[in-house]
C-alpha cells in the first residue's frame, strides 16, 4: 500500500516537472525567437538611432551643413571605403553610416582591394592608402586619400624647430571626415562649380595653400586673373579675389570692375593699413566708394578690453549674422583682425551695407607716424573715434547679365587670409572668409565646415579675461587656500 502511494506520489512529481520543463522550454524558446526578431529589426534601423555619438568630440555628428547637403541630392551617391575585411577605420565607418541614414540615394559598400585588385584604376591611378574613400555619382567622382581624411596641421613654431633644431614635429591631429565627405557629396551633384579668380598684376599677396585648399574643398575652382590682358571678364567667374595689392588698379581695370559688379559679379577686397590708403590707391578707393564704403586711414585701436587680445590693435571685432556671415561655420566664437585700418558707410551706395566684423563704438583711429611707431597708444584728441567695420559686404540689384544681384566683400586687414593668424583663432578667420567665398558662390549652404581637433584646442582669452584670471589664480586661490588653512589650524587649537 505505502509502495503504491509512493509510486503516485512520484508520478505526480514527475509529470509536474515534466510540465515545469515545457513551460521552460517554450518560454526560452520565445524569448531567443523574439530577441532575434529584435535584433533583426534593430539592424534595419538607421545607425542614427542605433548608435549614439559618446565620443567627447562628436567625431560622428552631423551639422545642419551636412544635413542640407543630404536633403538636396535627388541622384545615386556611392561612398566606397577602400579596405581589408576586419581593417576599417570605425570612426570613418560610424560617420558614413550617419549619412546613408539621412539620404535614401546614399549608399555605402566596403571594397576589399586585395580581392577586387581592379576597382581603384576605374577612378585613379594614384596609390591610396587603406581606409581611402572613393565617392562617385553619374555626373562625377572623388577621391579622398586616409590622409585627407585624417589631416595634421604644423605651426610656424614647428617649422622653425625642425628647421634649426632637427626637433621632429608632432602638429595638431584633426578628424576632417564631415568635410571630405560633404565635400564629396556637393561635388559629385552639383551640376556648375563655380570658379574664383585672383587677381594679379598689383602686388597682390599669394593666397595661402591652406586657404586655397579651404576653397577647394568648398568645390570652387581657383583661377588667376590679369585684367591687362582680357578685354571681358571671364564668363564663367563667380568672384574676383583681390588680395592685399601693394599698388592701385589703372582706369581700365576700374571700369572693367565697375561693369563686372553691375552686370551681378562679385568681388573680395582684402587691404592693409600698410600698402593700402585713399591717397595711395584712388581707384579702388573710388570703387568702393561708389558702392557706399570708404576708408578710415591709419590702425584701429579698442579701449574695450573684451574686444582685443594682447595689444589694442590685436582686435576680436563683433561678429554680425547676416549675408556672408549667415554662412559661417557653428562653433565661431571670434576673428582675428591684426592692425587693421577702419572701413565706414558713407551712405552714398545704392545697395545694402552689411556689417560683418564690428568695433566697440569706443574704438579709434590712429594715424600712422611716418617713423612708423606711435608715442602713445592711447586715444589723442586729433584720432577719428567712434564704432568701425573691420568687414563689410554690400549687395544690390545688378542688370542680370550674370546674377540678379552683385556682392562686393572689403576685409580691412590681410589677417583675415593668414594662416597664422587663423591657427591662432581656432580657425575663426577662415570660417569667415569661406563663409565670404560660398556667400559669393551662391552656395546654398557653407561647406566651410570646421575640422574636429583630436587635442585640446587652443583657448582664446581677452585681455580682460586674462587679466581677471591672472587675478584669480595668483592671488585669489592662494589667499583662499591659505585661508581655509587658517581656519582649520585655529579650530584644532582651541579643541
Amino acid at each position: 500500500m505505502n509502495n503504491e502511494k509512493k509510486t503516485k506520489t512520484s508520478g505526480s512529481r514527475n509529470k509536474k516537472t515534466l510540465k515545469i520543463g515545457s513551460f521552460s522550454v517554450t518560454v526560452t524558446a520565445v524569448v531567443i525567437v523574439i530577441a532575434v526578431l529584435v535584433n533583426l529589426f534593430v539592424n534595419e534601423l538607421p545607425g542614427t538611432i542605433t548608435k549614439l555619438d559618446t565620443s567627447s568630440l562628436q567625431l560622428y555628428t552631423v551639422g545642419e551643413e551636412t544635413e542640407g547637403v543630404l536633403a538636396s541630392v535627388d541622384r545615386d551617391v556611392h561612398f566606397y571605403l577602400l579596405a581589408e575585411r576586419g581593417t576599417e577605420d570605425s570612426t570613418i565607418t560610424g560617420l558614413l553610416e550617419r549619412y546613408e541614414a539621412l539620404n535614401d540615394h546614399v549608399k555605402v559598400t566596403v571594397i576589399d582591394p586585395a580581392t577586387n585588385p581592379t576597382f581603384i584604376s576605374q577612378y585613379t591611378e594614384d596609390q591610396l592608402s587603406s581606409n581611402s574613400v572613393i565617392v562617385a555619382s553619374d555626373l562625377r567622382h572623388y577621391v579622398l586619400d586616409y590622409y585627407e581624411i585624417y589631416t595634421t596641421q604644423y605651426s610656424e613654431e614647428d617649422y622653425y624647430n625642425y628647421m634649426y633644431y632637427g626637433v621632429m614635429p608632432t602638429g595638431t591631429k584633426y578628424f576632417s571626415g564631415e568635410l571630405a565627405f560633404t565635400t564629396a557629396v556637393d561635388y559629385v551633384t552639383r551640376e556648375d562649380l563655380p570658379v574664383l579668380y585672383s587677381l594679379e598684376g598689383h602686388g597682390e599677396t599669394a593666397l595661402d595653400a591652406t586657404y586655397q585648399s579651404y576653397i577647394t574643398a568648398e568645390n570652387v575652382a581657383m583661377n588667376t586673373l590679369s585684367l591687362l590682358t582680357v578685354d571681358v571678364i571671364p564668363a564663367d567667374c563667380s568672384a574676383i579675389l583681390i588680395n592685399n595689392p601693394t599698388g592701385d588698379i589703372n582706369g581700365d581695370e576700374l571700369v572693367m570692375l565697375r561693369q563686372y559688379l553691375a552686370e551681378g559679379g562679385s568681388v573680395i577686397l582684402v587691404t592693409s593699413y600698410a600698402n593700402y590708403s585713399e591717397f595711395a590707391m584712388p581707384n579702388l578707393t573710388a570703387l568702393a566708394a561708389e558702392l557706399g564704403l570708404e576708408p578710415a586711414d591709419g590702425i584701429v585701436f579698442e579701449s574695450d578690453r573684451n574686444r582685443y587680445t594682447g595689444y589694442p590693435y590685436s582686435l576680436l571685432p563683433s561678429l554680425g549674422s547676416t549675408g556672408p556671415m549667415a554662412l559661417v561655420s557653428e562653433g565661431t566664437q571670434y576673428a582675428l583682425m591684426h592692425a587693421a585700418h577702419g572701413i565706414l558707410d558713407n551712405g552714398k551706395g545704392a545697395g545694402t551695407v552689411i556689417p560683418m566684423l564690428t568695433t566697440s563704438s569706443g574704438a579709434y583711429v590712429k594715424a600712422v607716424p611716418e617713423t612708423g611707431s606711435f608715442n602713445t597708444l592711447e586715444k589723442e584728441d586729433s584720432d577719428l573715434s567712434g564704432q568701425f567695420y573691420l568687414a563689410a559686404a554690400v549687395t544690390g540689384e545688378a542688370d542680370g547679365a550674370r546674377e540678379e544681384d552683385y556682392r562686393f566683400v572689403w576685409y580691412a586687414s590681410p589677417s583675415i587670409t593668414s594662416a597664422s593668424d587663423d591657427s591662432y583663432i581656432s580657425g575663426g578667420n577662415s570660417a569667415v572668409f569661406m563663409g565670404s567665398v560660398g556667400w559669393m558662390a551662391e552656395n546654398q549652404i557653407s561647406l566651410s565646415i570646421l575640422a574636429k581637433q583630436l587635442q585640446v584646442e587652443a583657448l582664446t582669452l581677452t585681455a580682460a579675461q586674462s587679466s581677471l584670471w591672472s587675478i584669480i589664480v595668483i592671488f585669489i586661490i592662494p589667499l583662499a587656500v591659505l585661508a581655509a588653512g587658517f581656519v582649520i589650524w585655529i579650530r584644532r587649537r582651541k579643541r
